[in-house]
């Protein structure tokens, strides 16, 4: 079904009035400019709509020519020519009546993601076509503009400008539609309501715009479950494994196009690595210690084929290993949005997997326990694969390190716990092993003693020899 949750209408022309509602628009929409820049929001910008001044495939200046690249059914329907449409800018139009039947346009809005708000504008006239009646034009045409969601709701009405004579066009540029986005790339929709007697007759559409005020990016989406990876072929879907194969084909076969719009880099949740050090003595101590710490992908085609059952070999979690073309695609994309169209000699490739050695040397303090964390430097890549020879479209997003983002490490230390105390504190294997006196039982007995736990009790001097007892510190 066809849904228009939102129309919104720019201030009309003349004394006509653009109406909106919840759902429905008002019988006839009066033409309307697209707001000035000081109107929209700040974050506001175009999106793609494909073939929006249906100039493929080019007709005749005076005729016509069947199908409308971008838009389907793409082997139906006609476009005029620059001439017989009569466009003010010069334009092409597509007719959504012909050859006796009335006719449906849809595209999708490419790169727009479910929550956008959008605001689709096109441009109108009655039929220029020689073979309509006085009738069928001097009131205008009549057609429908939604948004093709599931549910039932009614579509909005549209129509157009009437015309006192047969082939002479009245355009009004700067129709309204403004809805939010109920799933990536929505599918809008342009259907006749002329009758099947219309023949040949019917409006004409042209100059088909979209902006959008895109979705906030939601930076909570772990990176072990990525959105899955959807897949179309024209504008209807296609399984994601097409396309995937189609782009393993060659190293060429499918180009990859950053959306820098919800590609960003972030740190990563902070994690331990390397042993913790427990420091039983009575003095502080180096640690050299020499980590190795890996970095691995994650990625949204290789998730689907593990929730598929069918796990991508040799390896499941790196995709350069599994499907080398289509990782040879995605890195050349990265260094293009980079600004590397060449993708030779950039300092920012992408990285697939990272192992960086590290030697430190933290001091732990007498009766302290220390440990290493580090905060790794990671990218979300979101993008798509298109291949123009078959009409694939691919979208797909990559977690990976980030190689111009350092990641952070972490000393911590803290006091020991009462566990780690008893441990400290516990027999020694050999007689001769020294006691340091750090077991809980060890305690001072008021604000005055200076025995306590962590202290070592000293012996009495030898006869005849005066001795100074400086005790350690408390811990």
């Amino acid at each position: 079904m066809r849904r228009h949750p939102s129309p919104t209408a720019a201030a009309s022309t003349g004394s006509a009035a653009f109406v909106a509602s919840a759902v429905l628009l008002s019988a006839v929409l009066a033409p309307a400019a697209l707001p000035g820049p000081a109107a929209h929001a700040a974050d506001t910008v175009a999106a793609t709509v494909p073939n929006g001044t249906f100039a493929e495939p080019a007709a005749p200046e005076f005729g016509t020519q069947a199908g409308h690249a971008g838009w389907s059914p793409d082997g139906g329907g006609v476009v005029f020519g620059k001439g017989l449409a009569q466009h003010p800018q010069g334009y092409q139009a597509a007719s959504l009546n012909w050859n006796g039947a009335p006719q449906s346009l849809r595209t999708r809005l490419w790169g727009v993601r479910r929550g956008s708000a959008v605001t689709l504008t096109w441009d109108d006239s009655p039929s220029t076509f020689g073979g309509c009646r006085p009738e069928q034009v001097k009131d205008g045409q009549t057609y429908n503009v939604s948004l093709i969601v599931d549910g039932p709701a009614p579509d909005p009405r549209v129509t157009t400008g009437g015309s006192d004579t047969v082939g002479a066009a009245n355009w009004s540029t700067g129709r309204a539609f403004s809805f939010t986005a109920t799933e990536d790339n929505p599918m809008v929709s342009f259907d006749s309501a002329e009758p099947a007697g219309a023949m040949s007759c019917g409006p004409l559409i042209t100059n088909v715009r979209a902006a959008q005020t895109p979705a906030p990016v939601d930076q909570q989406v772990r990176k072990e479950q990525l959105p899955p990876p959807k897949a179309y072929r024209g504008t209807g879907p296609l399984e994601p494994g097409v396309a995937v194969d189609d782009c393993e084909g060659s190293p060429t076969a499918c180009a990859f196009t950053v959306d820098r719009r919800y590609s960003y880099q972030y740190y990563g949740q902070t994690r331990i690595v390397g042993e913790v050090y427990l420091n039983c003595t009575r003095n502080p101590i180096t640690d050299d210690r020499r980590l190795e710490v890996t970095e691995p992908p994650y990625d949204s085609l290789t998730q689907y084929y593990a929730l598929k059952g069918a796990p991508l070999l040799p390896s499941r979690s790196e995709l350069a290993r599994s499907r080398p073309h289509v990782a040879g695609q995605v890195e050349a994309g990265f260094a293009a949005a980079g600004g590397n169209p060449a993708a030779v000699s950039t300092s920012n490739p992408l990285t697939w997997s990272r192992t960086t050695a590290k030697a430190l040397n933290p001091v732990i303090q007498p009766g302290e326990v220390s440990w290493i964390e580090v905060q790794p430097a990671r990218e979300r890549v979101a993008g798509s694969f298109t291949n123009s020879r078959n009409d694939y479209r691919l979208d797909a997003t990559f977690d990976v390190p980030a190689t111009s983002l350092p990641d952070r490490y972490y000393q911590r230390t803290g006091p020991l716990t009462e566990t780690e105390l008893q441990r400290c504190g516990a027999a020694r294997p050999t007689a001769g092993t020294p006691d340091n006196t750090a077991g809980p039982d060890k305690r001072a007995t008021d604000a005055t003693d200076s025995g306590g736990r962590g202290l070592t009790v000293l012996d009495a001097p030898p006869p005849g020899l005066t001795a100074r007892t400086v005790p350690l510190e408390a811990r």
